[in-house]
């Protein structure tokens, strides 16, 4: 994935994350140690020099973070950031390597245009490349441009399923709603408050002088509280309160501000459309995932480690990967 779209997916990458321990199967112990894929999703293998492609990838993504580098720290982690970037590639890949077997399955191909560009990105990425950065992934050209090819390929598909997802969202799927509260962690001040509110007390005054939240004003979709919270606040008109609800280690009041915010429901249309389609690129690739035979060869990935004497100053794989592709999938 690109990413751009990689950080959009999140749901889709947690699957990834979720269903990678599956790469746990036993293999069968004769099996050659000699070019031993760091993995195996179906049909499809993933070598070591592959992987550390997208782990120089993420080792310079994280490298000089915030303005430091982060290799030179102790965060008194149980998981060290080499673990943590060897996890994200592995999960990544797993994820690219499975949509590319259902692209497969459902004829998504590349075209001619997109094939000359898969070359013309794996030139650029391996001439950017020095030579300790080159000898360390030991990828040659038709390496690199099968990786290209399988995360096109990857992006194609993953734009494919969201097409067959219904484009339409109502009014009340997106509802926006404005309102006020009260936050507070004692009960019994909650019982008193509500009591004042309910004889006559402007809510906007208690509010801004007892409220233990950040804010009072706050705006409201079907995803910001639990289900049953979110019932009680779309049964709200406008100027109603509600009773008091405990949530969150502590007691909720909450007053109507405005039911239906037309505007903020409209802009909100376009993230409940995103949720939806990613949702539906999720369960696919989590129910073909299910039924996929899967392996990982912890003891190749073992020995993969993160060089941090490399300079990174040319592009990363995705760098490149956005540089030809960006705009393909708008």
């Amino acid at each position: 994935m690109k990413s751009r779209n990689m950080r959009k997916k999140a749901g889709a990458l947690a699957v990834v994350l979720a269903c990678s321990a599956m790469l746990g199967a036993c293999g069968n112990p004769l099996e050659a140690v000699i070019a031993k894929p760091v993995f195996k999703v179906g049909s499809e293998s993933c070598s070591k020099d592959d992987a550390k492609v997208i782990l120089m990838n993420y080792q310079k993504e994280y490298s000089n973070l915030y303005g430091i580098d982060m290799w030179e720290h102790d965060y008194g982690q149980e998981q060290s950031l080499e673990d943590y970037i060897k996890d994200l590639t592995l999960a990544q890949m797993a994820q690219v390597y499975t949509l590319d077997i259902i692209a497969s399955e459902k004829e998504v191909t590349l075209s001619e245009e997109e094939q000359k560009k898969v070359t013309e990105a794996a030139k650029t990425y391996l001439d950017g490349l020095d030579d300790a950065e080159r000898e360390y992934v030991g990828v040659n050209e038709k390496q690199t441009e099968k990786l290209f090819e399988r995360y096109l390929l990857a992006d194609k598909l993953y734009e494919s399923l969201k097409t067959d997802v219904n484009q339409e969202v109502s009014d009340d799927e997106a509802r926006v709603m404005r309102v006020k509260q009260i936050y507070i962690t004692d009960q019994a001040k909650a019982q008193s408050y509500l009591t004042q509110l309910q004889g006559g007390t402007d809510f906007e005054t208690l509010a801004q002088t007892v409220n233990e939240a950040d804010a009072v004003d706050i705006t409201v979709n079907r995803s910001t509280f639990s289900d049953e919270i979110i019932q009680k606040l779309f049964a709200l008109t406008d100027g109603g309160i509600t009773d008091i609800i405990e949530a969150d280690n502590g007691y909720y009041i909450f007053y109507c501000s405005s039911a239906f915010d037309a505007e903020l429901t409209d802009e909100h249309k376009k993230d409940v459309l995103e949720q939806r389609m990613s949702d539906a690129v999720t369960d696919t690739y989590a129910d073909y995932m299910s039924q996929l035979s899967s392996k990982e060869n912890q003891d190749v990935w073992s020995e993969v480690t993160v060089d941090t004497s490399l300079k990174l100053e040319s592009a990363s794989f995705m760098e490149v990967y956005a540089q030809y592709f960006e705009t393909e999938q708008q």
